[in-house]
């Protein structure tokens, strides 16, 4: 059954945090993990302690406007509640040995998902190990590596828009931005043209369901447990140019006594060159009551040094329904165009403005798929990184 998980947001807090120390957080120029610190350069041991100890942040700030639809907080009255931010402090015991801790703030305007938040909340907290060469654990609150922006979703000067495509990366849905329980990454071939970059993990998360298709909209927590997935990686000799594949399976405890398992499939191309981008996903999420098809393209291209229009196309269809009174076998469960432009006032300073064109029913009120609602919405917003 199609269930949407998601997560709340003081700002204050964190500025506070960001201002005690210094913070560096260099813009990418292609999405990467957010988490780099698995090849130190030396032998961190010998380093004078404030060497081993970092800091660093990211804030975006929004306006937007939807047309009316209820759509993650938007609606026909615009606001300026729209904000994700970050501060993260790490620690590098040994050269094998980090301690990373990630708090962050989100506010979604007048969405009831930020109902069931803090102002501030615990995004990761981990311990890393690097065992041998191109090998690391980590063991906590970890951001899952899976597809092209999920360790990114939040970090708006690595982003081409606002917030990755929905039907992909939603505010909390579809695959949980975070796992509570161990990640194994190894690189393959490091120094060859060709090398590949393995990653496993499992444990589980907890998140929020909501019902968009009954008489009134409603909310729910819910847990995904004994959580198993994989991210291969292929890097081709074409710099910039990646291929990867994923696979999950997890146990979904929404609201029966016996909990269901989810099977999922993932298909990626990154192509970031100088002179522009291709970004692509499609996924397949088999729930046993429906299977759901979801993927999007987004092309951008950098018109000047600090000039960059990006197109966007968001597709996601619902099959083999055998849940809600009433609900055709299939149909489009929503859609969405849009257009963007990110001006770089500095390289860890972005300005971006983007205009979307939706159907669907993945809003914040009581849909029928078969009279979906059609709208469009406008983003401005303002991010760095420190």
């Amino acid at each position: 059954m199609r269930t949407h998980p998601a997560r709340r947001t003081g700002l204050a807090a964190l500025l506070g945090l960001l201002l005690s120390g210094t913070a560096v957080w260099a813009q990418p120029a292609s999405p990467a993990p957010a988490d780099t610190a698995s090849s130190p350069a030396a032998a961190a041991a010998a380093e004078p302690l404030p060497n081993r100890f970092a800091i660093h942040g990211y804030l975006t700030q929004g306006w937007a406007q939807s047309t009316g639809t209820a759509f993650y907080g938007m609606s026909n009255r615009p606001s300026s509640d729209f904000r994700y931010a970050a501060v993260q402090a790490r620690f590098r015991a040994t050269e094998k040995d980090l301690f990373l801790v990630q708090l962050n703030h989100r506010r979604l305007g007048r969405s009831p998902i930020t109902d069931f938040e803090s102002d501030v909340n615990l995004n990761w907290a981990f311990y890393q190990r690097t065992l041998g060469t191109g090998t690391t654990v980590k063991v906590g609150r970890i951001a899952i590596p899976r597809g092209i922006y999920n360790e990114l979703r939040s970090v708006g000067v690595a982003l081409p828009t606002y917030r990755p495509p929905v039907v992909f990366y939603d505010e909390g849905a579809y695959y949980s931005e975070t796992i509570d329980g161990a990640v194994v990454s190894h690189r393959f071939a490091e120094e060859a043209a060709w090398s590949l970059d393995a990653h496993l993990y499992g444990g589980g998360w907890r998140s929020l369901a909501y019902d968009t298709w009954s008489e009134s909209y409603g909310i729910a927590r819910v847990r995904a447990e004994n959580a198993v997935g994989a991210q291969l990686w292929l890097h081709t000799p074409a710099e910039g140019v990646r291929v990867g594949v994923a696979a999950q399976r997890y146990d979904y405890d929404w609201d029966s006594d016996v909990p269901y398992e989810v099977k999922e499939w993932h298909v990626s191309l990154d192509a970031t060159r100088e002179r522009g981008f291709l970004r692509t996903e499609a996924q397949l999420q088999n729930y046993g009551q429906d299977k759901f098809y979801s993927g999007y393209v987004q092309l951008g291209a950098r018109v000047t040094p600090r000039l960059t229009l990006t197109g966007e196309v968001q597709r996601s269809r619902d099959t083999d329904v055998q849940y809600g009174e009433g609900l055709p076998a299939s149909f489009e469960w929503h859609r969405s165009d849009g257009l963007g432009a990110a001006f770089a006032i500095a390289p860890n300073f972005v300005l971006k403005a983007e205009h979307h064109w939706d159907r669907g029913i993945q809003v914040e009120q009581p849909a029928d798929p078969m009279r979906a609602p059609r709208f469009r919405y406008a983003i401005l917003s303002l991010s760095a990184s420190f």
